[in-house]
């Protein structure tokens, strides 16, 4: 009886389904589930139970079965290698960044003062008194942008915007900064403390909009920011 026939001969213990999965893997790899089940002659519950089997006694690795590894840095469909944290940061400049900084922050803290607990609004708050008003620091910077995402309550806008704001930190961005000028960004942080506080949305965006675009601006060669008067 050939192999092909010997496979194909009905499978009725877990054992059985085990030994013909461990079989067939090429390289500790095995074909997706449907291909699987077809090639060993079982239905798909029955391939499963056996598969959680291997699992369960360390015989296979937890990950799901597939044909092959998953190439690093494989190409895009017009042939360009996907970007990764590893090069996005020296295929960007800082002006990109807080292009993107500026599509998602002003929403962002819409959404604070909208949603934002009284703690987190006096998180925001503490933030921005860690700063003075003549002294740019980043990493107060950083703290106080943050603690404005949390208080809007969307995960996926503050993963998004953490992940932006983390490229700052590369050399590669870093070193392209133009040289620091009196104007640090505090006043419009005090602005939009002011506005998250008394939960006007609208204020809050509109002063986050202002601000980053002051900063884009600057980042662009426009030089010294005007600052908009306290309201």
């Amino acid at each position: 009886m050939s192999e092909e026939l010997e496979l194909r001969t009905p499978l009725n213990s877990i054992e059985e389904v085990t030994q013909a999965i461990l079989s067939v893997a090429e390289g500790g790899y095995f074909p997706p589930e449907r291909q699987l089940a077809e090639r060993i002659g079982v239905s798909r519950h029955l391939l499963r139970k056996a598969l959680s089997t291997l699992r369960d006694d360390n015989r296979i690795p937890e990950s799901k079965p597939r044909s092959s590894p998953v190439p690093k840095g494989r190409p895009r469909g017009d042939g360009q290698p996907i970007a990764t944290r590893a090069n996005i940061a020296s295929r960007t400049s800082p002006a990109e960044l807080w292009e993107v900084r500026l599509l998602l922050e002003p929403e962002i803290a819409r959404l604070a003062a909208t949603r934002g607990t009284q703690t987190e609004i006096e998180d925001i708050a503490a933030a921005h008194a860690l700063a003075e008003p003549a002294v740019f620091d980043r990493g107060k910077d950083n703290l106080f942008h943050r603690a404005i995402a949390v208080a809007s309550h969307n995960i996926l806008a503050a993963y998004l915007l953490e992940q932006v704001m983390d490229l700052t930190w590369e050399d590669t961005i870093r070193t392209r900064l133009p040289a620091y000028t009196n104007e640090t960004g505090w006043k419009h942080h005090e602005i939009i403390v002011d506005a998250i506080r008394g939960r006007r949305a609208a204020d809050a965006e509109q002063a986050m909009r202002e601000h980053l675009i002051a900063i884009l601006k600057w980042l662009n060669g426009g030089g010294e920011a005007t600052t908009p008067s306290p309201k």
